[in-house]
């Protein structure tokens, strides 16, 4: 059953793949920031668990990002409860990871990455850029694309999610630039490692590739990753960014968040070959047992 909303302080956002992991954490950190938050599931039981735990200023939608209509059903529902209202932000943050050589990994799962990463993103966003755009350019609302560092920076046995990221880097620059004149601003959140159940698959797909020739790379890239879980920095950091962003205190058209010592941003700044020899070096360093 449908209700009207409540006159929220400080506005409206809808932010995608809210059921665990880092859209949860936005979600939880936003409904107590004052908003009011329409999140993504795909499950119905995901949405009665937030909504009892949320309260009345979360609103829950079933869709999967990349069926049309779907989002397009769940579109005209937060149209008609904003009720000629301008949407405050879009945070697009439902993705998945795959792990493994560009040679090897399934094509069903490279194609599904990129599907859920990039065009459902997509898909998302054109939906709901009718309900961002306001009279007064000024008053328009944000998208805020929950990107990687692997966006900037492309990394052996994560082929697949950096091309995917790589492309939403790309996909959020150019509706910037198009969205300019609507007042609608595109800022991209870059994160290394973050607290999240996306780890618990990730950190066990490696073994799936311990056979020559990448015995020795899957292996070291399986150590690498469990040492990133964890360093990997709260989702707190994250919700805390995004609100900002929604606010205003951050400026910039891309933020980067990691604990890193050296950072994708200053690997990506180095010449390519330099690049090729440190990166891969590290991960046909000789396992220590």
């Amino acid at each position: 059953m449908q209700v009207d909303l409540p006159t929220p302080p400080t506005g409206s956002v809808l932010v995608t793949g809210v059921s665990s992991g880092i859209g949860a954490g936005i979600a939880r950190y936003l409904v107590a920031a004052g908003y009011t938050v329409f999140g993504s599931v795909r499950k119905a039981s995901d949405a009665d668990a937030l909504t009892d735990e949320l309260g009345t200023a979360f609103h829950p939608l079933v869709f999967d990002i990349r069926d049309r209509m779907q989002v397009e059903a769940a579109q005209a529902q937060v149209r008609k409860l904003l009720n000629g209202a301008p949407l405050s932000g879009l945070i697009n943050n439902a993705g998945i990871a795959a792990f493994g050589p560009m040679e090897c990994i399934d094509d069903d799962v490279f194609e599904r990455t990129i599907s859920v990463n990039l065009i459902g993103t997509r898909i998302v966003t054109n939906a709901f850029i009718p309900l961002l755009r306001a009279e007064k350019p000024e008053n328009s609302g944000k998208i805020i694309n929950l990107s990687s560092l692997s966006g900037i920076l492309n990394t052996p046995m994560n082929g697949a999610y950096c091309v995917a990221k790589h492309a939403l880097e790309s996909l959020g620059e150019i509706y910037r630039r198009e969205l300019l004149p609507d007042g609608i601003d595109v800022v991209s959140l870059r994160s290394g490692p973050v607290q999240s159940e996306i780890w618990t698959k990730a950190k066990t797909e490696p073994r799936a590739f311990d056979h020559v020739p990448y015995q020795r790379m899957s292996d070291m890239a399986g150590r690498i990753m469990r040492a990133a879980e964890r360093d990997a920095i709260p989702a707190r950091d994250i919700a805390v960014a995004v609100a900002d962003v929604l606010q205003g205190k951050k400026k910039r058209t891309a933020y980067h968040f990691s604990k890193g010592k050296i950072t994708a941003r200053v690997l990506a700044m180095l010449p390519p070959r330099l690049a090729d020899r440190l990166i891969t070096g590290a991960l046909m360093k000789p396992s220590k047992n």
